[in-house]
């Protein structure tokens, strides 16, 4: 556990950063724009968000989030990092 606390501790905001997008992205309003704008807005940020899904999708990336999670409730007490990833798992549906 003592590698995986390291490599989040020297990563914990790019990690916060990566999950905030992720969420916030989900949950964007773009129904309210109407259904022309939202369609062009999800074509560029298709090509984007897809490979990147896909990534988040692996199953060794859902390990490392998990160690994470873990890492965050129970050694370094970080109940920011930990909501964060498990609102982001609620999220993804996974």
């Amino acid at each position: 556990m003592d590698s995986i606390g390291s490599v989040v501790t020297k990563n914990r905001k790019m990690i916060n950063m990566l999950l905030t997008v992720l969420i916030l992205i989900h949950f964007a309003p773009t129904e309210i724009l109407g259904s022309q704008l939202d369609s062009q807005i999800k074509s560029v940020l298709g090509p984007v968000l897809n490979p990147l899904s896909a990534v988040m999708d692996y199953v060794l990336v859902r390990l490392f989030l998990w160690l994470v999670l873990l890492w965050a409730c129970c050694t370094s007490k970080d109940m920011n990092l930990f909501f964060l990833v498990v609102v982001y798992f609620v999220v993804s549906g996974k």
